[in-house]
């Protein structure tokens, strides 16, 4: 038969190791969790502006730890299990922060490599820059300009325009 440890030492097969709370204990904290459901009912009524977030997540963090410490045991269970119940709690707290922060950031625009749809919806400008040395084909590359009154220089094969006031020729 296997042998069962209870706190470092051997456990009596009959050795209860369950902890006993009395039900005043039990009472106390049903009142608490009562009193701060009422208190979450209140915020999410009360116009608080940004404040209602945080103001409602401490109530839950603060119902949440009265459940953990007395329905589940913790508060008299080892060191060690609070540890690692806690640390998975940081864990997964860091995760899901990670994780908002990368949902909260996908509509940024990149004028470079993105489409401004996400602009247009929030009622944004969107003015795309020019990639820098990036020609378009319609500008001519190492060509004089025309003065006033000059007509620009023919391309090969091509007629020279007309200059201003000259009819075309056909």
């Amino acid at each position: 038969m296997a042998k069962g440890y209870i706190r470092g030492r051997e456990a009596d097969i009959h050795e209860s190791h369950h902890h006993v709370m009395p039900i005043a204990t039990y009472m106390k904290v049903f009142g608490s969790l009562m009193v701060l459901t009422v208190l979450t009912v209140l915020v999410s009524e009360a116009d608080l502006g940004s404040a209602s977030l945080p103001v409602a997540m401490l109530v839950a963090v603060i119902k949440s730890a009265f459940v953990i410490g007395f329905f589940m045991h913790l508060k008299y269970d080892t060191r060690f299990h609070s540890f690692v119940f806690f640390g998975t709690l940081l864990f997964i707290g860091i995760f899901f922060m990670l994780t908002f922060v990368d949902i909260n950031t996908r509509g940024t625009l990149d004028n470079l490599h993105a489409n401004g749809r996400y602009a247009v919806d929030h009622g944004l400008t969107v003015r795309p820059e020019p990639v820098p040395h990036e020609h378009t084909g319609h500008e001519e590359v190492n060509q004089p300009i025309p003065h006033e009154g000059e007509a620009a220089p023919a391309h090969e094969g091509e007629a020279a325009p007309a200059a201003e006031g000259e009819a075309p020729s056909h």
